[in-house]
């Protein structure tokens, strides 16, 4: 037994066996590692060994990681609830045999609202036929009492009408077409006429009736004829001096516009007619002077007539009806229109033959504009 201690005695204060040899200096952190990480026999026997774990539960599930799954808001440790059999029923309410009557006012009949008087009844009569109307009423368009126009067509004064000689007549020979030597050929062409109007829509019937006037512009050139006999080959004609005849005839007219098609049924063409009285103011002009005849008179004067304008209207909100809008309700414009229309001008002092004639039947076409 002695002997048996002795050996173990030795055996635990001898020095261990060195290490086995290593190549570089991975092999001796390598060996030092296994050293310290490597327990020796005796100590694993002396370490107690771990609790064996408890066997999981059958009936309750387990996730990928084997930890159970519990409903929200539980615990493993939670106790269970206990429920009622049956659900206890509300209590009785216990409520009145009868409504307890409303107790009666002391009414003062001297503080008592007046009958209402005829205005209010009246009022009030109004408001029950006013009932299941609408109240807006449709886009209410700026108020149309005036139009104005501006129009341009050929012209030409008949002023040789009352000629019966041979040849052409005096107004001709000046400012009629000519030829080489300025000997006149032809009748004189049309020129351009332009006109301005205004007019006062002062009733509305269908459409509205108004008076208004126009102002228009005619004027023929031509050169001057030479007043001495010119020898063959000769132009009859001066090229230095020119002479002018101008026409500004002004009216008073009395119209009517049919608007109902346009306004109601939303067809954009207006008829209408004017007509009334004329007066046209002529002369003529020799260079900066106004000419005159062998007696020394000038050459100017008026006559009197008469004008009727027949003509029809388009009307072109409908190409635009919003742009229309904005028009009359940022100017005032109610409408636009373009127009044609056939002018009957008689200005020769009602038949007289002491006036000369500058009216004329011609072809006018304008723009309008109604506010």
């Amino acid at each position: 037994m002695s002997a048996i201690l002795s050996a173990s005695l030795v055996l635990a204060f001898a020095a261990p066996p060195p290490p086995p040899p290593s190549s570089g200096d991975g092999g001796d952190e390598t060996s030092e590692d296994t050293s310290e990480d490597t327990a020796t026999p005796a100590e694993d026997e002396l370490a107690p060994a771990p609790a064996p774990e408890p066997a999981p539960d059958p009936t309750i599930p387990l996730d990928e990681r084997y930890d159970p799954i519990l409903p929200y808001g539980e615990s493993s440790d939670q106790p269970e609830l206990e429920y009622a059999d049956e659900t206890p029923p509300p209590p009785e309410l216990e409520y009145a045999a009868e409504t307890p009557p409303e107790p009666a006012l002391d009414y003062d009949q001297s503080r008592q609202r007046p009958a209402p008087g005829d205005d209010a009844l009246a009022r009030e009569s109004d408001q029950q036929n006013d009932l299941g109307k609408d109240e807006f009423q449709g886009r209410v368009e700026s108020p149309q009492r005036f139009a104005i126009e501006v129009k341009f067509g050929p012209y030409l004064p008949d002023v040789d009408h009352r000629y019966t000689g041979d040849g052409f007549g005096p107004y001709a020979n000046i400012y009629g077409r000519v030829d080489d030597l300025g000997a006149t050929i032809k009748q004189p062409a049309k020129g351009l006429f332009s006109v301005v109007g205004f007019e006062w829509q002062f009733v509305h019937f269908g459409g509205p009736f108004s008076v208004g006037t126009t102002i228009g512009l005619f004027r023929d050139r031509a050169n001057a004829l030479v007043a001495e006999p010119v020898e063959d080959g000769e132009s009859l004609r001066s090229a230095a001096d020119k002479t002018f005849f101008s026409v500004i005839p002004v009216t008073v007219l009395l119209g009517y516009r049919l608007e109902v098609l346009a306004d109601r049924f939303r067809v954009p063409l207006v008829p209408y007619a004017r007509g009334g009285v004329a007066y046209g103011f002529w002369w003529e002009r020799k260079g900066a002077q106004l000419a005159t005849n062998s007696a020394g008179q000038k050459a100017r004067g008026g006559s009197w007539g008469w004008q009727v304008n027949l003509g029809l209207m388009l009307r072109l909100d409908f190409i635009e009806r919003g742009t229309a809008i904005d028009l009359d309700r940022l100017t005032g414009i109610n409408h636009t229109y373009v127009f044609g229309e056939w002018q009957f001008s008689h200005l020769d002092g009602f038949g007289s033959d002491a006036a000369m004639t500058v009216g004329d039947d011609t072809f006018l076409v304008g723009l309008a504009f109604e506010f």
